[in-house]
């Protein structure tokens, strides 16, 4: 018998377009509200993020949800914006969970 009691993992987030908004508005954008973010918006041209900053959003897609991107989806093209973050990371994940 263990000594504790036992506790449930934290869930993770459903990985969503609101969740990297929040993860890009507090990392990359802290002051702007995260419902201000246009899932559209281009993170690239306007210098949001850089190539260090789509690495952070790599290492957060891996720690947060255990996605790895294999390395054909690193090019910026899939990083523009909130919405093509995350079709890059369902296009992984649905590749991972494949058998």
């Amino acid at each position: 018998m263990p000594d504790g009691p036992h506790t449930a993992p934290a869930a993770t987030p459903p990985l969503c377009e609101e969740e990297i908004a929040r993860f890009v508005v507090e990392r990359f954008l802290p002051g702007v509200d995260t419902g201000d973010l246009d899932p559209e918006y281009d993170l690239l041209a306007t210098a949001v993020i850089d190539s260090l900053g789509v690495l952070h959003i790599v290492g957060w897609l891996s720690k947060q949800y255990g996605i790895v991107l294999p390395d054909r989806e690193l090019a910026s093209r899939n990083f523009r914006s909130v919405r093509t973050i995350l079709a890059t990371a369902e296009r992984a994940a649905a590749v991972g969970a494949q058998p």
